[in-house]
């Protein structure tokens, strides 16, 4: 396995972590992943791809409407092998503060037919805060807000 840091997606890049969203993430967020960086900026994208070129985890901070934010995949079968912790602790050294939206609940399905199980305490594991009072309801998307703030002293 390799980290690789980039402020830029080259085209194969892309679409291979398009590939991933699309096969990790519910069916309802189906061809959406270029949406998430519609009139963001800044990017800083942290992939890890295994020995064959492969990506198997991406996370992307960027910044949109005033605050830093961050988007995590992991490939299924990479899953409980310490990427997604390692891929948090790169953006954790990024920045002091980001915030994410997370799928809080088991109701969706994934493009195979599965059910996508929400990683919400994979965060709390890795001291997250739930901003339990600040949802996203649309009909595409029932989520939670979380943050990460590095601790000040």
């Amino acid at each position: 396995m390799r980290l690789i840091y980039t402020e830029q997606l080259s085209k194969n890049q892309y679409q291979q972590i398009d590939f991933l969203w699309n096969k990790e993430y519910p069916k309802n967020l189906m061809n959406r992943f270029s949406m998430l960086l519609d009139d963001a900026i800044n990017y800083r994208h942290f992939i890890i791809e295994n020995q064959q070129d492969s990506i198997v985890g991406w996370a992307v901070l960027f910044d949109k409407e005033n605050e830093t934010r961050f988007s995590i995949i992991v490939a299924d079968s990479f899953k409980g092998k310490g990427l997604g912790s390692q891929l948090i602790t790169e953006l954790k050294k990024e920045s002091p503060c980001f915030y994410g939206w997370v799928i809080d609940h088991s109701n969706d399905m994934k493009n195979d037919g599965s059910i996508y199980h929400s990683p919400l305490s994979f965060y709390t594991k890795l001291n997250f805060e739930i901003l339990s009072d600040i949802r996203l309801n649309t009909p595409v998307i029932s989520a939670v807000k979380i943050k990460w703030q590095a601790e000040t002293h």
